[in-house]
């Protein structure tokens, strides 16, 4: 299942080419259990190894963790491919733009011709540099073409801030050649370049890890990032290609259960819930006895999580979700009893999918803007409700108590967000203004009238609290994230006649508990979540809250 949705997100995210299925801080798909429960992992309290590194770092008492070196962990520092790496990404995107000029994608959109007056118009008089109007689906996957960029530098060993201005290259070329005709999408260079990280780095780390595990099931997993697996095979036999830093964490879990799900004035349903989640602490000396304390110039954190829930028979919901932690700074102390803490403090980003199943034609098969389409704008509307995030960049902090038997960890993040933000007051509004001479919809933002959603800038607060103890676990979650509309730079500005500012927020606490059978990999889970809505346009304000409960099954590996 892992490998089967990264791999067709690597085929459906071609630049330009949009996705055939749609699919704070944290979403749904953010699994409640931070600890590892697979056999291979250890934990302080619960028989961990001594660490055995004899050498100090800074002081007598602090060490260095096992398989690094000067702060840098020996499976980062391998040589350095950066002609290989161009050589993949010019393959890549020399195949991507003969299939985007042959299909003659996205006609809609041409309104540049190829001449050096308009060509000098469009990028060096900042004509062309507009918000797009296409439809939420084609918009939020750029964020995943960011991420296949950015594999081809890192996969070949690169930092992740080179990986990140190839991953930012890439996209200024697609924008300002491949599209020569279109605008110069500013919401497509921010989820594609900026967003490239939050979804590349921990793309990256993942499949890199699984790379270096033996076992079928483990190795099989590892093409879920191909690009990682091919670079691996090449360096098969270059000295040091197995040497691996094994993380001081992971929790990587298959889950499948049911949810209950009850909306303010809506019958309460039930459907089918399943997905996975993963998740690697790559700092090696993560809970063993000793004194750490160091710079962390790499990601030493990264997760990626998926969920679907189904009501009879169809997809009702989907919530996708990554992110990375990295320059930050590491202490550790633990005693030989195995009581202490560990605190790291880093720059973190993230991405974040969620959406409804849409039940209006408008909603589910966009069509193409200003093309003479009747969409019956004297009707009141019925959006359903959608976001994707680029949590750009904030900080996070991690802080873990050991003691005996017991692990309690506590995350708090804080990000600067750009995100697709659907409104949630606009079904409200339509039924206001649905008849001229009122303000309509049609003359509003136009990613608002058409697919009912607007580009935002804003931020989220995140924390949660996760407790381990023996083979239960149990952890609170709260978010809060806060969005308004970008006022100008639409792409036909000048028709906007209803220029309304936009406003959105977005709540969510959590209290889940679970339990892991003895012996066995497998976890039973029972939670409960809210989601809080607010919305406003103009006078229309409007709010609502959905109560679910889970329970199910979770496979540990």
């Amino acid at each position: 299942m892992v490998a089967a949705a990264l791999l067709a997100g690597l085929w459906l995210v071609s630049p330009g080419v949009s996705l055939a299925a749609a699919g704070s801080g944290s979403s749904t798909a953010e699994r409640f259990f931070p600890f590892s429960l697979s056999p291979r992992t250890s934990s302080p309290g619960a028989g961990a190894a001594s660490d055995s590194v004899a050498f100090s770092l800074v002081a007598p008492a602090a060490r260095e963790a096992p398989g690094t070196s000067g702060g840098k962990v020996s499976a980062l520092v391998s040589k350095k491919r950066p002609g290989r790496a161009w050589i993949e990404l010019g393959v890549f995107l020399t195949y991507s733009t003969i299939s985007y000029w042959t299909r003659a994608a996205f006609p809609e959109d041409w309104q540049f011709p190829l001449t050096v007056h308009s060509q000098f118009n469009r990028v060096f008089l900042l004509k062309g540099w507009r918000f797009d109007s296409n439809n939420f689906r084609l918009n939020w996957t750029h964020s995943l073409a960011g991420g296949v960029y950015y594999q081809f530098a890192r996969a070949n060993h690169l930092s992740w801030i080179s990986s990140w201005l190839t991953a930012l290259a890439a996209s200024t070329y697609w924008e300002s050649v491949v599209e020569w005709r279109e605008v110069i999408s500013l919401n497509d260079q921010i989820t594609t370049a900026l967003g490239a990280f939050s979804t590349g780095e921990p793309w990256y780390q993942i499949g890199h890890y699984l790379a270096h595990q033996s076992g079928i099931f483990s190795q099989a997993l590892s093409f879920i990032n191909p690009v990682v697996k091919f670079n691996h095979w090449l360096d098969r036999k270059k000295p040091g290609a197995r040497d691996y830093a094994q993380p001081g964490w992971h929790d990587f879990a298959l889950f499948l259960g049911a949810r209950r799900l009850a909306g303010a004035g809506e019958p309460a349903e039930t459907g089918l819930y399943f997905g996975f989640h993963t998740r690697l602490l790559g700092l090696p000396e993560y809970g063993k006895p000793g004194d750490f304390r160091r710079t962390l110039k790499d990601t030493y954190f990264s997760r990626i999580s998926l969920d679907y829930t189904t009501r009879n028979g169809h997809a009702d919901e989907t919530n996708f979700s990554t992110g990375a932690v990295t320059l930050g700074y590491f202490r550790q102390k633990i005693d030989n009893g195995f009581g202490g803490y560990s605190l790291t403090v880093g720059l973190g980003s993230s991405f974040e999918y969620f959406k409804k199943r849409p039940f209006d034609i408008y909603d589910s098969d966009p069509v193409p803007v200003k093309q003479g389409y009747d969409l019956h704008f004297e009707r009141p509307r019925n959006f359903t409700d959608k976001l994707a995030l680029v949590h750009l960049a904030g900080p996070v902090l991690d802080w873990t108590v050991f003691r005996p038997g017991l692990k309690l960890r506590t995350v708090a993040e804080a990000y600067f967000d750009f995100g697709l933000v659907n409104s949630y007051a606009l079904n409200a509004y339509s039924e206001l203004h649905h008849t001229p001479p009122d303000d309509t919809i049609e003359g509003m933002k136009t990613t608002v009238s058409y697919y009912g959603y607007y580009y935002a800038f804003g931020g989220t607060l995140s924390g949660q609290t996760n407790l381990e103890w023996g083979n239960f676990r149990a952890q609170a979650l709260a978010s809060f994230g806060a969005w308004s509309s970008v006022e100008t730079l639409d792409r036909f500005q000048n028709e906007i006649t209803n220029n309304a500012h936009l406003d959105d927020n977005r709540s969510r606490t959590l209290l889940g508990a679970g339990w892991k059978l003895p012996r066995i990999p497998i976890e039973l889970f029972v939670k409960y979540e809210g989601i809080h809505r607010w919305g406003r346009v103009l006078e229309a304000r409007v709010q609502g809250l959905e109560k679910r409960l889970f329970a199910g099954v979770e496979f540990l590996f």
